[in-house]
């Protein structure tokens, strides 16, 4: 008897953990010789139901993770392609505000120095850097010498600051 018992119980178990369901219930009137024998079979049919819940439970949430991962990866897709349509787009203001910059550097070079100091000391400070990269040295001494001396030191200071990376090819 308790050899039957032992023995059902390990064929279960090797069912179960091959991942088969039990052809027929453990819990038979014929297979069953006492109470204790009984109550340990329904112990083990309770145990499995409940494994098979959990497995249950287990592959609709890989199910819903592999959903949430192809949102993901739908999201990261779309914000990677706003990333690089950001990038050309800076890009391409940067290459459009070199070229007004240029342009304006050229207009700056053409007019009296005198002039050319009092309106670049009412530039902001980024600005009136770049368009004095952009002019010919020798007229930019000249600017530089009619402004101020802490404005043309604080200028004359920023050619020495920016790297040479960062110099707009004017």
């Amino acid at each position: 008897m308790i050899l039957r018992l032992i023995l059902t119980l390990m064929l279960f178990l090797l069912g179960s953990s091959m991942g088969f369901a039990a052809d027929s219930p453990l819990v038979n009137k014929e297979n069953i010789s006492s109470v204790e024998e009984r109550r340990i079979l329904v112990s083990i049919e309770d145990e499995y139901a409940k494994l098979g819940e959990r497995e249950e439970k287990i592959a609709a949430q890989k199910m819903e993770l592999k959903t949430i991962e192809a949102e993901v990866d739908k999201k990261l897709a779309a914000m990677q392609q706003l990333r690089n349509e950001l990038v050309k787009l800076l890009d391409r203001k940067e290459g459009t505000e070199g070229e007004r910059i240029s342009e304006l550097s050229k207009i700056y070079e053409k007019m009296n120095p005198q002039k050319a100091a009092v309106l670049i000391k009412a530039l902001d400070y980024q600005l009136a850097v770049e368009l004095l990269l952009g002019i010919k040295k020798k007229i930019a001494g000249k600017i530089l010498d009619n402004l101020d001396d802490i404005t043309a030191t604080k200028l004359s200071k920023a050619f020495t600051e920016i790297p040479v990376n960062d110099k707009p090819d004017y």
